[in-house]
């Protein structure tokens, strides 16, 4: 409308003083004061009667002109507040539209609208958004704007941003919220969607004239559960309805877990605090935090720096590189990197390094030994010891449980646990981590004597508890055993052993008495060790 009332104008005032121009030059009168604007004003006054048809056309022409430049001038400042990428149909970015006086209609209010909200309620969020079904593949909340979206590349096909203002860690409780359409205070909605052909999307702005109904409340660290119910002014008669899980990350979930495949900062934070929280054992660690995290998506590798928080008051700063493999991002074996920030507070339990424990343990070596019967282990069962085997062999973990002629141990190996079982007849003695050693003696040979009563030297009861165990006939099967199995070092096999249920692995090695299997698991392996005396059948997987 502002160009066509531009083009009148203009042309008007063009035909008008040419019309001007060829009266003067009838009458011998100077045509050139026409050209002039207000110069040939008082020439028309004299010879009113002769111009003024044609001074009239010429003053309404500039009138139009100048009303079409008017409109013209508040059309731009209108798209410089809502800036248009470029014409539809021929779309290279995104296209944005809107008013900030936006109008409701009919359908905002109608019985047609409120049928299928209630339709929709208590069930899955979906809907329709520019004449498309819709239902939600995912609902973010970040920096106070909760998106809807469907699809799963970059830019969504369809998807609707309410611009709340709300933080995650702001709601505690379940917040409502409740928009008319009358409400000028309401929040600004957007909603997007793909035209047919075109890969970038266009976006409509609401700034009023809607409907809403939204409710949001904690569900975990970083999940919200809520229910939505939008009814939007468009020609499209476009609304949302149902409930929904909200992200306070950008995390991705495939079949419910997290992929670990998606190229973003919170997937290696995520990875990182995944590995952080194996490396401490149950109730050391209080909090992980990722305060920096580097992303390299051309090199496939990454760096997250976390702030770690122990349970004696510790603070660490914690640095792990990550790399994206075919099992998505994992953290680079030996690549982690500690600094004390705050160390543990006075009196309370720390972690501490070989050298710490080997001082620790030369001022306990003067603590006597006391004795116990297999069966009386049972005592030290959730307690961090170290056992000593008769082969000389060290082994420290957690002591699970204690049944029969067996105990459990749990060992911290890599980034996970395994879990090591050890008969009566292998175990020599018993440390606990206050340096106290318990001797191990058989059930016969036991003194009904006070626990603090010092035990037979280790060394007088070994012969005669090892002498049973360590026949000809045993060593020669267990060397049976060790040349059958030798062969299949690093193939695919299957193993069955006592208690233990059956798993498949790569055999990494096979020693006198024991053989170590590697699990795949997760973003990496998991190592098991099995007696050779346990396994009933080893064989290689097809």
């Amino acid at each position: 409308m502002a160009e066509l009332l531009i083009i009148i104008g203009v042309s008007g005032i063009i035909i008008s003083t040419l019309g001007l121009m060829h009266e003067a030059s009838q009458r011998n009168h100077s045509a050139v004061f026409f050209l002039v604007p207000l110069a040939s004003l008082g020439q028309v006054q004299k010879n009113w009667e002769d111009y003024r048809w044609w001074a009239l056309a010429r003053v309404a022409s500039v009138l139009t002109a100048a009303v079409g430049i008017a409109l013209w001038a508040m059309m731009n400042q209108a798209f410089e507040q809502h800036p248009i990428g470029s014409q539809s149909g021929q779309t290279t970015g995104q296209v944005l539209r809107g008013n900030q006086m936006a109008s409701s209609t009919a359908f905002v209010s109608s019985e047609e609208a409120a049928l299928l909200v209630v339709k929709g309620q208590g069930k899955p969020l979906s809907g329709r958004l520019h004449g498309e079904p819709f239902r939600y593949d995912r609902v973010a909340l970040i920096d106070g704007v909760l998106t809807l979206s469907q699809g799963e590349d970059f830019l969504s096909d369809l998807e609707v941003r309410i611009l709340l203002g709300w933080q995650p860690e702001e709601i505690t409780e379940r917040r409502t919220l409740l928009v008319g359409p009358a409400d000028q205070d309401a929040p600004v909605v957007h909603m997007s969607w793909k035209p047919e052909g075109q890969d970038f999307p266009e976006t409509l702005i609401f700034e009023s004239g809607y409907r809403m109904e939204l409710a949001l409340a904690p569900l975990d660290a970083s999940q919200l559960s809520g229910s939505l119910v939008l009814v939007m002014p468009d020609s499209f008669k476009s609304y949302l309805a149902g409930d929904f899980t909200a992200h306070s990350n950008h995390l991705r979930y495939r079949n419910g877990e997290v992929d670990l495949h998606f190229d973003h900062e919170d997937t290696l934070a995520y990875v990182a605090e995944q590995y952080l929280v194996t490396q401490f054992p149950e109730g050391a660690l209080d909090e992980v935090e990722a305060e920096h995290v580097q992303l390299r998506r051309s090199e496939g590798t990454g760096q997250v720096m976390s702030r770690v928080a122990l349970s004696s008051g510790a603070v660490e700063q914690r640095h792990v590189r990550l790399e994206k493999s075919d099992v998505g991002w994992a953290v680079t074996p030996g690549s982690m990197e500690t600094r004390v920030v705050t160390p543990p507070r006075e009196g309370s339990a720390e972690l501490v390094t070989l050298a710490q424990q080997q001082e620790e343990e030369e001022k306990t070596a003067t603590q006597p030994p006391i004795s116990a019967t297999f069966p009386e282990l049972v005592a030290y069962t959730d307690k961090s010891v170290a056992l000593e085997l008769y082969s000389g062999r060290k082994l420290e973990g957690v002591l699970r449980r204690v049944s029969g002629d067996r105990l459990w141990l749990v060992m911290n190996v890599g980034s996970g646990n395994v879990e090591r079982s050890v008969s009566a007849e292998e175990l020599k003695s018993l440390t606990l981590a206050d340096g106290q050693r318990v001797d191990v003696v058989d059930e016969e040979k036991a003194e009904p004597a006070p626990e603090t009563a010092p035990a037979p030297e280790p060394e007088q009861q070994a012969p005669s508890s090892w002498s049973g165990r360590s026949s000809n006939a045993s060593d020669d099967a267990e060397s049976g055993k060790a040349v059958e199995y030798r062969p299949l070092v690093g193939k695919k096999v299957t193993i069955t052993a006592d208690d233990i249920p059956q798993r498949t692995g790569i055999l990494q090695a096979v020693e006198q008495d024991h053989l170590t299997l590697s699990v795949p698991m997760g973003a990496g392996n998991m190592e098991y060790f099995y007696d050779l005396e346990s396994v009933q059948t080893l064989e290689e997987a097809r």
